[in-house]
C-alpha cells in the first residue's frame, strides 16, 4: 500500500487519454463524497487505488469532494494522483448530492477517456430512500444534500455503465434495484450490501489488479470478483471485527421478473391474510437482518421471507407456487454474493422493506411515511403491507 500522498498536476486534460491505445478496455470511476463525518476513510482507499493505477487498459478517475477542501478530479496513477482540470469540478465547492455534478463527472470522463467497459462506484453512507451519497457542504451555507437514486439515472441518461457498485450500506433492497430498472439504468450489474458493511470497504487495490491481471474480463467476472474480494478481506484479520458485512451483485435485467412474481405473491397473501398471516408473521421474524437500518426491524431478508411464507402454506397452493416463483427469479438475479461465516446465514443479496406495524412505518429512522411511497416499488407492496398491518378496508 502506497503510504504516502503524490499529487501531479494536468492542466488540461485535452482529447487523449495518456494511453498507447485510443480506447482503454475498462474505466473505473470512484464518485468519492467525503464532505461528511467519513472523511477520515478517504485516504486509505486513495492509497489502495494508487497502489495499482491505471495503465494502457485501465483508467482510474475519481471525483473527490472532502470535508474541508473543494473538489478535485484525479486520474489515478501508481503511486501518485495526477489532478485534471474538468470544468465545472476542479478546485471549486460542489454538491455531491445534485444531479449534475455526477453528469458532468460522467460527461468528462466519457469525453477524455473512452472505454468499453464502465466501473462505477458510489462512495460515502448510503440509504435505501434517500440515495447514494450525503454531501455537507454543497456551497450552500447550512445546506445540504442527498444524491437520490432517481437523480442517478438521471445524471447517467444516455450512458452505459456497465457495473454500478455501492461502497457503502444498505443498497442491497429490492426497492433500490427496482427504482433503477424502472427508471431505465443502462446497466448490466449492481452491487450492493442489504445490510451496513464494515468501515473498510471495498479493497480497491485486489479489484483494480483482476482487470490487470486479464484486461479483457468480462462484466460479469468483475462483478463476481469485485464481492469475492470484499468477502475475503473481512474474513480475516485485522477486519473480522466488521465480519457482520456482506456484498451481492444482481443483475438488472432479471430484477422485473423478481418484481412480477412478488405483486403476485402480495396480492395473494393480501386476498386471504387471515389463513397467511401467522406464516407471514413467523417469516418476517426470522428474516430479519441481525444488523441492519433501524436495528433490523424495517429491513428483512426477501429470501428468507419468502422461503419461510412458502413452506407454512398448503402444499399445491397458489400462495406456495407463487413462492417458488419469487425463489427462482431470485436465484437468477443474484448470480454472486460475498459474505462472511456470520452473513452467508442471514444475507441473500436483497432486503425488502417490511415494518412489523403502521406506527413503526410512521417513526421509521427515514421517515419512511413520507418517503417510501415515492418509490416505484411501492406501488407493489404498500397494498400488501396495508393488509397486514389491519389498515386497508
Amino acid at each position: 500500500m502506497v503510504a504516502m500522498l503524490s499529487v501531479s498536476f494536468n492542466a488540461a486534460a485535452g482529447n487523449g487519454n495518456g494511453n498507447t491505445k485510443d480506447i482503454a478496455s475498462w474505466n473505473v470511476l470512484v464518485y468519492l463524497t467525503a464532505d461528511n463525518n467519513l472523511d477520515s476513510l478517504t485516504q486509505q482507499d486513495l492509497d489502495e487505488l494508487m497502489a495499482v493505477g491505471s495503465n494502457a487498459d485501465m483508467n482510474v478517475l475519481t471525483l473527490v469532494d472532502r470535508y474541508a477542501d473543494v473538489a478535485h478530479v484525479y486520474k489515478v496513477e501508481m503511486g501518485s494522483l495526477s489532478e485534471l482540470t474538468a470544468p465545472g469540478l476542479s478546485g471549486v465547492e460542489v454538491n455531491m448530492g445534485a444531479s449534475g455534478t455526477l453528469e458532468t463527472f460522467m460527461s468528462f470522463v466519457n469525453g477524455n477517456y473512452p472505454a468499453d467497459h464502465t466501473l462505477l462506484f458510489f462512495w460515502d453512507h448510503g440509504t435505501p430512500l434517500l440515495g447514494v451519497g450525503k454531501d455537507e457542504h454543497t456551497g450552500t451555507p447550512g445546506e445540504s444534500d442527498w444524491l437520490s437514486h432517481a437523480e442517478v439515472v438521471d445524471a447517467l441518461s444516455g450512458m452505459k455503465v456497465d457495473i454500478l457498485a455501492s461502497d457503502e450500506c444498505l443498497q442491497g433492497q429490492i426497492e433500490v434495484v427496482y427504482e433503477y430498472y424502472v427508471r431505465g439504468l443502462q446497466s448490466d450489474y449492481v452491487i450492493g450490501s442489504e445490510g451496513y458493511i464494515g468501515w473498510r470497504g471495498f479493497p480497491y487495490d485486489a479489484i483494480l489488479q483482476h482487470i490487470v491481471d486479464q484486461p479483457e474480463i468480462s462484466s460479469k467476472d468483475l462483478s463476481v470478483a469485485i464481492v469475492k474480494e470484499f468477502a475475503a478481506l473481512f474474513s480475516k484479520p485485522p477486519y473480522m471485527s466488521e465480519v457482520v458485512t456482506a456484498q451481492a451483485v444482481v443483475e438488472l435485467a432479471q430484477v422485473g421478473h423478481v418484481a412480477s412474481d412478488l405483486e403476485v405473491l402480495a396480492d395473494l397473501l393480501k386476498d386471504d391474510i387471515a389463513l397467511y398471516r401467522g406464516g407471514i408473521t413467523a417469516g418476517r421474524a426470522k428474516s430479519m437482518l441481525p444488523w441492519g437500518e433501524y436495528g433490523g426491524e424495517a429491513q428483512v431478508d426477501l429470501t428468507k421471507l419468502v422461503s419461510c411464507i412458502g413452506k407454512s402454506a398448503p402444499a399445491g397452493s397458489p400462495v406456495r407456487s407463487a413462492c417458488d416463483a419469487v425463489l427462482h427469479d431470485l436465484e437468477k438475479a443474484i448470480i454472486a454474493r460475498g459474505t462472511t461465516m456470520v452473513t452467508a446465514r442471514n444475507f441473500n443479496g436483497l432486503g425488502i422493506f417490511f415494518p412489523s406495524t403502521y406506527a413503526s412505518y410512521q417513526n421509521h429512522l427515514w421517515t419512511a411515511s413520507e418517503m417510501y411511497e415515492d418509490m416505484a416499488f411501492a406501488d407493489l407492496w404498500m397494498p400488501f403491507l396495508e393488509v397486514y398491518w389491519g389498515r386497508a378496508a
